[in-house]
């Protein structure tokens, strides 16, 4: 009975005392003053609510596969055992992705160490550099080369103590003619011999002129082929270039090689994937397995979900979060756990009119299993989350 059915009570029995028109006057008007100055009922969503048919319901567990098919070498645990996230759990014969691992790795040692340890590139570099410096000595002797074949210098000098010579020799003999004892027969013989030496000396400088033009062909064919030599050297170069990066590549897929070996060796391990308690061995040592298929199931017992039913009308979908107070036995003692909404469902049974709602709760004990059934009262929302009411 309800604060303002009791005053309406309380109003009838004195009404019962005065006349009938006094009493429905004085009725009507109180009801109305009533009516106008109390707040509206507060509404059921901010009140506590009590779920039924709540039981205990895992949140994490899993069907542990094996990641790779082979042949299982060896059990790692028990039924019963506790595990942490990454324990081995099951490991499968290994041998041959042992052996893959050892050839892999020395692929990529030796590789590594051509990559490294080259030195084509370094010495095509040199070469090249080489052959540069060889080519701007060969420009240098053309240039010489050259300006010696233009020069005919030592042809014209030659040729003047040549006439020269002859001169002095025509005034010799043409002396003695006239004066026959005044030029001796010793100093015609040395002017004589003067004009063929003269003779003999321009012949050798006009013979030198023309080697130095057969030089200078000869040193601009030596500079064409080293020019040609530079150009097969960069192309070596370039050769050795792209083979040291064809080195590198090779490295680096041998490095890749590497990790796929050691990834593939990696999946003959079946880890745990979460932590929790092994309840169930679905394959025995020396089966074979294939890739996906369950061999161990791991429960997680320290956080739980409460799956539980209220009435719809006294839960909105915005609750989750709301604090739940669950209440269950263990081993004839009771607990009480405390935990927050994690879903309602938006959903509301046609038959009953109750929607779906799961809690999760902290377990770190274990002294609540799932599949319990317990008890859980949704606590009324704080004042400051509670939905506003106004008055009529």
């Amino acid at each position: 009975m309800t604060q303002r059915t009791q005053v309406f009570k309380g109003i009838e029995m004195i009404s019962f005392r005065l006349s009938p028109l006094v009493r429905l006057s004085f009725m009507v008007l109180l009801a109305a003053f009533l009516l106008s100055a109390s707040p509206a009922s507060e509404p059921q969503t901010n009140r506590s609510i009590q779920a039924t048919d709540c039981f205990l319901r895992l949140k994490e567990h899993a069907e542990v596969p094996a990641r790779d098919a082979g042949v299982l070498l060896q059990f790692k645990v028990e039924l019963g055992d506790s595990v942490k996230t990454g324990d081995l759990l099951v490991s499968l014969d290994s041998k041959e992705a042992q052996l893959a691992v050892k050839l892999a790795e020395v692929d990529f040692k030796v590789a590594s160490k051509q990559t490294k340890e080259s030195v084509t590139v370094e010495i095509a570099d040199a070469t090249v550099r080489e052959s540069a410096q060889l080519i701007e000595q060969a420009k240098a002797d053309l240039r010489v080369a050259e300006k010696l074949a233009e020069s005919d210098v030592a042809v014209r000098l030659g040729r003047a103590a040549e006439a020269l010579a002859q001169d002095e020799l025509d005034r010799t003999l043409e002396s003695q003619r006239k004066f026959s004892s005044s030029v001796s027969p010793l100093e015609i013989a040395r002017k004589e011999h003067a004009v063929r030496k003269s003779q003999l000396d321009t012949e050798q400088a006009q013979h030198d002129f023309e080697l130095q033009a057969v030089r200078s062909t000869g040193r601009n064919a030596y500079l064409q082929q080293n020019m040609i030599a530079r150009d097969r050297l960069k192309l070596e170069y370039q050769d050795a270039t792209t083979t040291q990066g064809i080195s590198a590549l090779t490295a680096d897929r041998a490095n890749a090689a590497l990790s796929l070996s050691r990834e593939i060796l990696d999946r003959r391990r079946i880890l745990a994937p979460l932590s929790g308690i092994v309840v169930e061995q679905l394959k025995q040592t020396g089966e074979w397995v294939e890739a996906g298929e369950p061999v161990l199931r791991v429960i997680n017992l320290e956080t739980l979900l409460v799956k539980g039913y209220v009435d719809s009308d006294s839960i909105q979908l915005s609750d989750k979060g709301r604090t739940v107070i669950v209440t269950g036995t263990s081993a004839g003692r009771e607990v009480i756990a405390k935990g927050k909404i994690v879903f309602v469902s938006p959903e509301i049974d046609s038959v009953n009119g109750q929607v779906m709602v799961k809690a999760e709760i902290r377990n770190p004990e274990l002294r609540l299993r799932p599949g319990k059934r317990v008890e859980m009262t949704i606590e009324a929302r704080s004042s400051e989350t509670k939905t506003p009411t106004f008055s009529r």
